[in-house]
């Protein structure tokens, strides 16, 4: 028994538009781009706004169930299904909206689909616009896709839904260990905005040997591989925490720095990004080899005299309490990146607990990033098992067994569905 190839399309009904301008006073919910998280494939915000007040984009009206497709930057895979609370609100033109086809489709069926790195990849290949790269929604409508039962895609999507579940699940455990050492380090040092428990205070120079800057020569647009050089990318600092696989490798012709290889211990601060991202910093834990540091990115030496545990100062900088100040140290002219200058960074304030508790803060991080890293093989684990569920679930692979044991009913479903592919008026195949 094989399953018919279709064109998304093919399976979906017609979706309508409407302008919210022509009603002033009524306010709607508008789903946005950005209001997509991209990795929990959810819509998480959605801002209520004034028919008078709504953007040109605000015209795609959506019901629950219905399937949004981003189709700008394909490639972020920005996807979701509307909630029964935002049924009847309006979507953003940036998106493609699937409303599957009773009949012929579930919609977690096609929302699952839109996940696969084939669906992804199909998108990316036909993506223009250098700025803004971006596919039409017939694009998105003209991606074939291997069509199951009913019967079999309510199993499937069961299925997927299970192994999305785990997912979830450890995400949120992440999340509650993200809190863990902000609510440490406010218990044993209060917030360093008020600094409630007058810890002395110093300037960041006084405790420094030095600041190191980086280079940047233009680099291979790949990562490094076994054994070669490579320099940092921004992206390797922003989030607070180092990854050390944002990377790109070092031309053959350019002679490598070793001075500026990054190690075990450092202490990392970007010095040039958007307002929101400039003064990140990281601690070093572990590294690949032969990694060096960019010219937007600074390492911080300590004195071996300064009192100050680089694990204390860590999450010094990037308390939210600390954030203002840091953000104050940022210059630049109107347009430009801001850029927080080594001699403005010299001069901050830091406050200076005893050094006893900074080393009892400090070991308290090291027995919860043992805990992370565990969790986060864990993470990855379920990654890896959901990516192959996933791409077993379209290729027939996952229900094989189930579908030999439902035989006679399947057949005559698809019966059905080859009637309606073939007569259905209200397909949306334009």
């Amino acid at each position: 028994m094989k399953w018919y190839p279709v064109a998304i399309a093919q399976i979906c009904v017609k979706t309508e538009q409407r302008d919210p301008t022509l009603s002033p006073d009524i306010p709607f919910h508008y789903i946005d781009i950005s209001a997509i998280d991209k990795d929990a494939k959810r819509i998480v915000a959605a801002p209520e706004v004034m028919g008078a007040d709504a953007p040109s984009r605000a015209r795609k009206a959506v019901r629950s169930g219905d399937v949004l497709v981003s189709t700008v930057r394909p490639n972020l895979n920005a996807v979701a299904i509307v909630p029964p609370e935002l049924d009847g609100q309006i979507a953003s033109t940036g998106f493609c909206v699937l409303r599957a086809n009773s009949a012929l489709a579930e919609a977690k069926f096609i929302f699952f689909r839109c996940m696969t790195p084939d669906f992804v990849n199909g998108l990316v290949s036909h993506m223009r616009g250098a700025n803004y790269p971006a596919v039409s929604d017939e694009m998105v409508k003209r991606h074939k896709t291997l069509l199951p039962p009913l019967r079999e895609q309510r199993r499937i999507v069961e299925l997927l839904e299970q192994a999305d579940e785990l997912r979830r699940q450890r995400a949120e455990a992440d999340k509650l260990a993200d809190r863990i050492l902000p609510a440490l380090f406010l218990k044993m040092f209060g917030d360093p905005a008020a600094n409630p428990k007058r810890w002395t205070r110093e300037k960041l120079g006084l405790l420094l040997d030095g600041i190191e800057s980086g280079w940047s020569p233009v680099c291979e647009n790949r990562q490094v591989r076994p054994n070669e050089w490579g320099i940092l990318k921004l992206g390797a600092v922003t989030t607070n925490r180092y990854l050390d696989r944002e990377n790109k490798a070092l031309p053959d012709d350019e002679e490598p720095q070793p001075e500026l290889e990054v190690k075990p211990g450092d202490l990392l601060f970007s010095r040039k990004n958007t307002r929101e991202l400039v003064g990140a910093c990281v601690y070093v834990r572990m590294t690949r080899p032969k990694l060096m540091l960019s010219d937007l990115i600074f390492r911080l030496r300590l004195k071996t005299d300064a009192e100050v545990n680089p694990l204390y100062l860590w999450a010094l900088l990037t308390n939210p309490g600390k954030r203002p100040a840091i953000e104050a140290l940022a210059g630049g002219s109107a347009g430009s990146m801001p850029n927080i200058s080594k001699s403005r960074l010299e001069c901050m304030e830091v406050e200076k607990p005893p050094k006893s508790l900074q080393d009892q803060f400090a070991h308290s991080v090291v027995e919860l990033d043992s805990l992370r890293g565990n969790m986060g093989t864990v993470h990855e684990n379920l990654e890896s098992l959901f990516s192959v569920v996933l791409h077993r679930a379209f290729t027939g692979e996952l229900t094989a067994k189930w579908r030999e044991a439902h035989l006679k009913e399947l057949l005559a479903e698809m019966e059905q569905q080859a009637r309606l592919l073939k007569v259905s008026p209200d397909s949306d195949a334009d």
